[in-house]
């Protein structure tokens, strides 16, 4: 009998609670349309950022790279995806980031965007003048990064900012385009040196096993950086440097169960501490959107399919923007069509809505279930 009610009982733990755990199950991942595509890069888009305008979110901006030697570029659009702003002559720009409150003195600060330029081995900081949105370069003399190492290991590729809540440092955190196994990633505080903006270098960390390097996300509340070593899996660690910890400390597989390599990392906030890493399968004609737990281990909750091509970046922003994206939006690298695609979070949010309903009513059920055996058994017994 207790045999019996073991079977039992794994069979429909099986059954009702651990559902949704094959992420490379096509069938069960639902399509979501894009709100909005941008107009399309010159040549090679590669990672989008998003500015929040402090005053008037309708007039937030989308920042994003065309990855081409020479005469790369960086893009401004505004949210109905037109181009305002055409930065060229870039040489091969890859990631982009945003950061806001960096301090000019003590009563003023900017915000500021900062990319990586691989080829000349080095970041390119920007500031955005929130009246014009027009972005002014502030790049300094001293911003080449990885100056021991050379060839691939001395050039840039992912990049993420990090802001320490307590004293409004900012910092970049930046990968390479191939590295060693240990001290793979630089970590560079940014400072303005009276008329641009320098880097100091601060320290190396971050393991290195699988193809490259390139996606990196900051969660500046909960001082963790992700970033994705492609075909191996995503790490986690302690951002903060005056902790002087330096060891993973969150690893998520993506071995066995992705169709391509585990491309973008961006994070949607619904508090200080919750919300949503989500990370991009990269897969030809319809790249897959991973959404994981913000929080804790980091624990899967859902996919969904779009029609991006080959995704390397992404972006995401809870933040109220206008009628089309009341809750914020997903913003997905398209490949095919030089493009950046804008999803409503609404949509995103109603597949993450519909899982854990599922869920929920599928462990009432199996406790339903536990507690009609309890009483079967209890009348074989007496």
């Amino acid at each position: 009998m207790i045999f019996v009610l073991t079977f039992f009982f794994f069979f429909f733990f099986n059954t009702y609670i651990c559902l949704d755990e094959n992420i490379n199950n096509n069938q069960l991942i639902p399509f979501i349309q894009e709100t909005i595509a941008t107009q399309p890069v010159r040549t090679d888009p590669d990672d989008p950022a998003i500015w929040i305008h402090p005053n008037q979110p309708e007039l937030s901006l989308i920042i994003a790279t065309d990855k081409t030697a020479r005469i790369g570029g960086l893009y401004v659009f505004d949210l109905d995806g037109k181009i305002l702003q055409h930065i060229e002559n870039i040489d091969r720009p890859n990631n982009v980031d945003v950061e806001y409150g960096f301090k000019i003195n003590e009563t003023y600060s900017i915000d500021l965007v900062v990319l990586t330029e691989r080829l000349q081995r080095r970041l390119r900081m920007f500031s955005i003048n929130i009246n014009n949105r027009q972005l002014y370069e502030l790049t300094g003399q001293n911003t080449n990064v990885f100056i021991n190492s050379s060839g691939d290991h001395a050039a840039p590729m992912g990049l993420a900012l990090y802001k320490r809540i307590d004293e409004g440092k900012i910092y970049a955190i930046v990968s390479r385009k191939s590295g060693p196994s240990h001290n793979y990633l630089g970590q560079y505080e940014l400072i303005w040196n009276g008329q641009s903006i320098d880097l100091k270098f601060i320290r190396y960390f971050g393991d290195f096993q699988g193809d490259e390097i390139e996606s990196i996300v900051v969660d500046d509340q909960l001082g963790f950086v992700y970033y994705s070593d492609e075909s191996y899996g995503i790490r986690k660690y302690n951002v903060d440097p005056q902790t002087n910890q330096t060891q993973q400390i969150g690893f998520i597989n993506t071995t066995n169960l992705w169709q391509g390599d585990s491309e973008g990392l961006a994070l949607y906030k619904t508090s200080d501490k919750h919300g949503y890493l989500i990370i991009t399968d990269q897969i030809i004609n319809g790249s897959i959107v991973h959404i994981y737990e913000r929080q804790g281990t980091n624990s899967y909750i859902k996919s969904i399919k779009t029609r991006a091509d080959k995704t390397d970046g992404i972006e995401a922003t809870s933040s109220l923007l206008n009628k089309n994206f009341p809750r914020g939006l997903l913003i997905v690298m398209n490949g095919i069509e030089k493009n950046f695609l804008l999803y409503d979070w609404r949509n995103i949010e109603n597949e993450i809505i519909f899982v854990k309903n599922n869920v929920h009513s599928s462990q009432l059920n199996f406790i339903y279930f536990i507690l009609e055996l309890c009483c079967i058994s209890t009348s074989f017994f007496y």
